[in-house]
């Protein structure tokens, strides 16, 4: 009889191990999966805050009469996030990530949705 009752607690202390492995392994893989989702954000914050400098240096090198449209997301891959324009900066803003970039000096404002860049007379406008 003492030994069927060994056997069980074995089994039982087996068991909790084995669920306390398991518990411990997921909470290691929600953090990595918390940390791929930040990283996440913060390259697309980067890439869109890039692609926002790129149109403004692209506009600041070619001649007066330049005009062009591109679009500014609503949502970066279902991320919120913030587009602010201040002192030959632009900022990009998201819950977890911010990124400043330079840019040159410009006239006006970014929106989320349909910008038009344009020069005239060596000045950059937005919208």
């Amino acid at each position: 009889m003492s030994s069927k009752a060994q056997i069980s607690a074995e089994f039982f202390i087996f068991l909790g191990l084995v669920f306390l492995i398991a518990i411990a392994f997921e909470v290691v893989s929600l953090d990595q999966l918390n940390d791929f989702k930040v990283q996440k954000e913060s390259e697309a914050v980067k890439d869109l805050a890039l692609k926002v400098q790129k149109e403004l240096f692209i506009a600041a090198s070619v001649e007066d009469g330049f005009t062009r449209v591109f679009e500014i997301p609503d949502k970066l891959e279902n991320i919120n996030y913030s587009l602010t324009m201040k002192n030959s900066t632009v900022t990009a803003i998201s819950k977890n990530s911010i990124y400043v970039v330079s840019i040159p000096q410009a006239n006006g404002n970014l929106s989320k949705g349909t910008n038009k860049i344009s020069k005239k007379d060596g000045i950059i406008y937005i919208n």
